[in-house]
């Protein structure tokens, strides 16, 4: 039998606050032990991890479930909940391989174009002011236009998507927002199921098939365990957590450029350096603080800690991501950093999905935005910014920016 240790209470932990003030919070964590017990100020009490190993092996450990039905009353699971997201093996394994043939190299470059398109139509509207909020005018716009794409929305209701989503980026947005915007993207993708199904060629294979939901549509047929609420919860997943975390991270990282200026001006003498300055901004300041909880359903032990069965635990991806033991100089940004093997996107069987089109889309934005604009600098004091935190995710409510548009002779463009 185990014996619960004592409390030690860490009431301010949280995303927003790794984002607000990260260097006092890293500066205790580090002072502590890289597994510990804490509780924040609602009562809420689990085990977090901070350190770099320790996360990679909680990432990894067979023994967490990523399933929050298991948490009880501890979270609402109704709006938590995502079938592919929030699952375990073997279901977990066989939805990811479905959802996989949609982020093959062949689609994501085929995107890239059409990405690059829709930021410089962006970026057109927006050049003239010499001013302009990157998150409602970029940042934001940019990723749903694309996942729609990539889902195979139809064009005509791109736009409504777009405006739609708008006031989710408001600091009032709360949850009975996200379960009424969950209720009508579940209509809208009932719809579009029943209508992509009378119409899709069934003698493709998925990796074959036009868009995603195409693709999936044909797996249900081959695959009739596929259910039409587990198809339906991830056109929603993909398009909801793609846009926000990708969302996230241009804002997150152009302002860390911004307060940065010689990384920035780097970066623009060095373009070949984007790649590398993306996964360097995800290792600095990622939208997500933490991963999703997790559930022991056995007992382990991570780090010395042993942590009983039933026991709830946060990774903070964060905290791993800027642990001096596994980066060198972890709190210097580095756009040259190599090699950069961060915890952003996760580790293991729940790594994200998705990365390789979040990093495209970060690249085309931060890209186009270095090249077209020159003297870029926050129109905002940084203690005036304002930041949104659904989740574990966190990110700019709003992002001003000045700049002198780059004359097209100029440009190399």
């Amino acid at each position: 039998m185990h014996t619960q240790p004592d409390l030690d209470p860490l009431l301010d932990f949280s995303p927003y606050r790794l984002l607000t003030e990260p260097d006092a919070v890293h500066q205790r964590m580090r002072e502590e032990a890289p597994v510990r017990l804490v509780r924040e100020e609602s009562g809420f009490t689990y085990w977090l991890i901070s350190r770099y190993a320790e996360a990679r092996q909680a990432l990894r450990e067979p023994a967490l479930s990523n399933d929050p039905r298991r948490l009880g009353h501890a979270v609402d699971t109704d709006n938590a909940y995502s079938p592919m997201a929030n699952n375990d093996p073997p279901h977990h394994t066989w939805l990811r391989r479905l959802v996989s043939h949609g982020f093959t190299r062949r689609r994501i470059e085929a995107l890239t174009p059409r990405a690059a398109a829709v930021t410089d139509d962006l970026l057109d509207a927006v050049a003239p002011a010499g001013r302009a909020d990157v998150i409602a005018d970029l940042a934001f716009p940019l990723p749903v236009l694309v996942i729609c794409e990539l889902l195979g929305v139809p064009t005509q209701d791109r736009e409504a998507f777009r405006t739609w989503g708008a006031h989710t980026l408001s600091t009032a947005a709360g949850p009975r927002t996200r379960e009424e915007r969950s209720r009508r993207l579940r209509a809208y993708f009932t719809r579009l199921v029943a209508a992509k199904r009378t119409a899709v060629r069934a003698d493709l294979a998925p990796d074959e098939q036009p868009d995603l939901l195409s693709a999936l549509i044909v797996a249900q047929e081959r695959h009739s365990s596929l259910t039409d609420d587990e198809l339906i919860g991830l056109a929603v997943l993909l398009l909801v957590a793609g846009h926000e975390t990708t969302t996230n991270l241009i804002g997150n990282g152009l302002l860390t450029l911004l307060l940065h200026p010689d990384q920035q001006r780097l970066l623009r003498d060095e373009p070949s350096l984007l790649p590398s300055a993306v996964e360097e901004l995800l290792r600095y300041e990622g939208s997500a603080g933490q991963s999703s909880l997790r559930v022991a359903v056995d007992d382990l032990v991570i780090g010395g800690a042993v942590i009983p069965r039933g026991s709830v635990v946060n990774i903070g991806l964060s905290l791993a991501n800027r642990d001096p033991g596994a980066f060198r100089d972890s709190d210097t940004l580095d756009v040259r950093r190599d090699p950069n093997p961060h915890l952003a996107f996760g580790h293991g069987i729940h790594y994200c999905l998705g990365a390789p089109l979040a990093r495209m889309l970060a690249a085309t934005a931060l890209g186009a935005l270095l090249r077209r604009f020159s003297g870029l600098a926050l129109a905002a004091r940084p203690d005036e910014l304002h930041w949104r935190q659904i989740s574990i995710l966190c990110g700019l409510a709003a992002l001003p920016i000045s700049f002198d548009p780059v004359r097209p002779e100029t440009s190399g463009t």
